[in-house]
């Protein structure tokens, strides 16, 4: 509540010191770096990423969605694009057909036997 004389920050316009602009989770500063927001609160991406994005079924790290990422979703999975590979040959299945076995992935080639 103090008055900002130099170095300020105006988010969802309301004037911020840039040292009190800083991520509801980490608390680290926001000012010239990328964040997001959810529920009105500014969130660093890593922060937001481990709270709220969707993990890759393949890799379990979160899909962020930042810059145009892109990823697989089928039925309550989702994949990165590098990571929906079939389980036993590794073979990309991005824009082919596949099936299931549990919780795998499989190529036609490799799931003929299911």
């Amino acid at each position: 509540n103090q008055a900002i004389t130099t170095g300020g920050v105006t988010y969802r316009e309301q004037p911020w010191h840039k040292e009190c602009f800083v991520c509801t989770g980490c608390k680290k500063q926001l000012s010239g770096q990328r964040f997001t927001s959810r529920d009105e609160f500014a969130y660093c991406l890593s922060c937001f990423c481990n709270l709220y994005a969707k993990k890759c079924a393949g890799c379990t790290n979160p899909i962020s969605g930042v810059g145009g990422t892109k990823y697989i979703s089928f039925e309550e999975r989702q994949w990165h694009n590098d990571c929906f590979n079939c389980k036993k040959c590794s073979l990309s299945l991005v824009g082919r057909g596949f099936l299931t076995e549990r919780d795998d992935i499989l190529c036609p080639e490799c799931g003929k036997d299911i």
